[in-house]
C-alpha cells in the first residue's frame, strides 16, 4: 500500500490537476531487477504490466558525468540561476523550454548521453529481451522540464508507428527525481485497453486532413493537436482503469522501459530545478524502422514526413 505524507498530496498533480492518492488509484512502480536473469519472466511481465522498471540498471557514475555536461550546456545558454551550483540545474526565472533534442543529438553533452543509453549493457539487454539483434533509433528525445506543468497523457505509437509496432521506449532520468520534481507517470495496464488501441493508437501524428485543409486529424478525431490523448490524467485514468504509477524517487542509473501502447505522461514539477530525462527507442534490427527517426539527419516531424489522410 502507498503511504504518502500530507505534504506530498499537494505535490501530486499533472497538468495542474490534483490526482487522487487513494491506493486504488495511485501507486508505485513494480521493480523487475529480480527477473534480470529470467528473459521469459521479463517478457511475461512486460506483456502483463506494459513496463519494466529496473532501478540502478545503468552505471550511475556515467549518468552523473552526462548530467554535469548537460547542466553546463544549459548554464552556458543562460538557462540556469547563476547564483546556484550548476549541477543542481536550478532554473532561471521564467525559463520556458521542455524539449531539447539538440542537446541529446549534439556533439557536447550528447555524446555522453548516447554512451549511457546506447551502451553495451542496454543493447545486450534488448537483444536478449527481443530474441534477436536489437537496434535503436538514431534520434534521441530529451526533456528539460522547468518548474510548471508536466507532459500530458499520450501513447508513443502515434509519433513513431510507421515501422514495427514491436517497439519499446526507454525513459532515463539524468537527475534524481523525487515526486515534487515531476517524473514519469503511467497508467497501469493501459496498453491492453482495446478502445485506446483501436482508435487513438491508429492515428499518425504526421498526417494532414486532405478534405479539410488546415485541420489536424487528431483534433478532428477529438484528441489534442499536440498528440495528447487527454490533458487530464485523472480523467484518463478513470476512463482506462488501473492505477497511476510512478516512482517515489527516480534515481540516476534507473531505467524504465515500456510499450509504445502504454498511456503515460508526467507529474508536474513543483521544485525549482529543471527535470532532465531522455526517451530512446529500441526494436529488432530485422524489422522495419520508422524512417522519420533514422539516419545521420533524421527528418523527424513535419515537412516531407506529413502524409495526407481523409478526416
Amino acid at each position: 500500500m502507498v503511504v504518502m505524507s500530507v505534504a506530498s498530496f499537494s505535490l501530486l498533480t499533472s497538468g495542474g490537476i490534483d490526482l487522487d492518492p487513494n491506493p486504488d488509484r495511485f501507486g508505485y512502480l513494480r521493480e523487475s531487477n529480480d527477473l534480470l536473469d529470467d528473459t521469459d519472466g521479463l517478457r511475461l511481465r512486460m506483456e502483463r504490466d506494459g513496463y519494466l522498471y529496473l532501478p540502478g540498471f545503468l552505471d550511475r557514475a556515467s549518468v552523473i558525468t552526462a548530467r554535469h555536461a548537460i547542466c553546463q550546456e544549459l548554464a552556458d545558454e543562460g538557462m540556469l540561476d547563476p547564483e546556484q551550483p550548476v549541477e543542481l540545474a536550478i532554473a532561471k526565472t521564467d525559463v520556458n523550454m521542455s524539449f531539447r533534442p539538440d542537446i541529446a543529438n549534439g556533439d557536447k553533452s550528447g555524446k555522453l548521453i548516447r554512451e549511457v543509453i546506447y551502451g553495451e549493457r542496454i543493447m545486450r539487454f534488448f537483444t536478449e529481451f527481443l530474441g534477436g539483434e536489437a537496434t535503436h533509433y538514431d534520434f534521441t528525445w530529451m526533456r528539460t522540464i522547468p518548474p510548471g506543468k508536466g507532459s500530458p497523457a499520450h501513447c508513443d505509437v502515434i509519433f513513431m508507428g510507421r515501422g514495427t509496432k514491436n517497439l519499446y521506449t526507454a525513459w532515463v532520468p539524468f537527475g534524481d527525481i523525487p515526486i515534487n520534481v515531476g517524473g514519469l507517470l503511467l497508467i497501469e495496464g493501459s496498453h491492453h485497453n482495446e478502445e485506446v488501441r483501436e482508435t487513438y493508437c491508429t492515428m499518425d501524428y504526421d498526417s494532414a486532413c486532405q478534405n479539410r485543409p488546415g485541420e489536424h486529424p487528431l483534433k478532428t478525431a477529438g484528441y489534442q493537436e499536440s498528440g495528447a490523448i487527454s490533458n487530464d490524467m485523472r480523467e484518463m485514468r478513470s476512463a482506462v482503469g488501473g492505477r497511476l504509477l510512478t516512482a517515489e524517487q527516480y534515481k540516476m542509473g534507473d531505467l524504465l522501459i515500456f510499450s509504445v501502447y502504454l498511456v503515460h505522461g508526467s507529474l508536474d514539477n513543483h521544485s525549482k530545478e529543471i527535470r532532465l530525462s531522455t526517451d530512446s527507442r529500441y526494436q529488432l534490427a530485422s524489422e522495419p524502422l520508422d524512417e522519420r527517426w533514422i539516419g545521420e539527419h533524421p527528418p523527424g516531424h513535419g515537412g516531407e514526413s506529413v502524409r495526407p489522410s481523409i478526416c
